[in-house]
């Protein structure tokens, strides 16, 4: 058999080939990107248990009880500062956070069983359409008790759902 090579570029199949491929190469890329990223980033992150034993282990609470010699006023500290000194009273721009993270957690949930309700709802509706014309497709090699049988199954199964 010849192969002519001026065939070969003129070939849709060729070009299709070609296209899977690449498309295939930049998945290929993109997902190791991603899976590196997602290693190194669990490396360097810690636990919370961790985390809160450090930073009891801190000498801060003890540079608080160290009062400055000179008798000066001290000057009024940042909005920053003053939350940074004191960490169990959270912002009002972290309430809102946290306010905004629980409504989008409860509508994820909400949303779930919604879709749920409705996939469950199709499956159904899709079991009694195919089981219909499967009954109708052998209606005639059916006995009665067999279609009474079939036909109970199904109303109890639509009452189910």
């Amino acid at each position: 058999m010849k192969f002519n090579l001026c065939s070969f570029w003129l070939d849709p199949a060729f070009y299709l080939a070609a296209g899977v491929f690449a498309l295939a190469l930049i998945l290929l890329v993109f997902s190791i990107r991603k899976y590196l990223e997602i290693k190194n980033k669990s490396d360097f992150e810690e636990p919370a248990g961790e985390a809160a034993e450090v930073q009891d282990e801190l000498p801060l609470a003890s540079a608080e009880a160290v009062k400055p010699a000179h008798d000066e006023a001290p000057a009024p500290l940042p909005a920053a500062a003053a939350a940074a000194l004191h960490p169990d009273s959270p912002s009002r721009a972290e309430e809102f956070v946290k306010g905004l993270y629980q409504n989008m957690a409860s509508l994820d949930a909400r949303l779930k069983n919604i879709e749920a309700v409705f996939s469950k709802a199709k499956v159904n509706r899709d079991f009694t359409v195919t089981f219909l014309e499967d009954m109708v497709a052998d209606f005639d090699a059916l006995d009665k008790e067999k279609i009474k049988a079939r036909i109970e199954y199904l109303v109890e199964d639509l009452k189910k759902g």
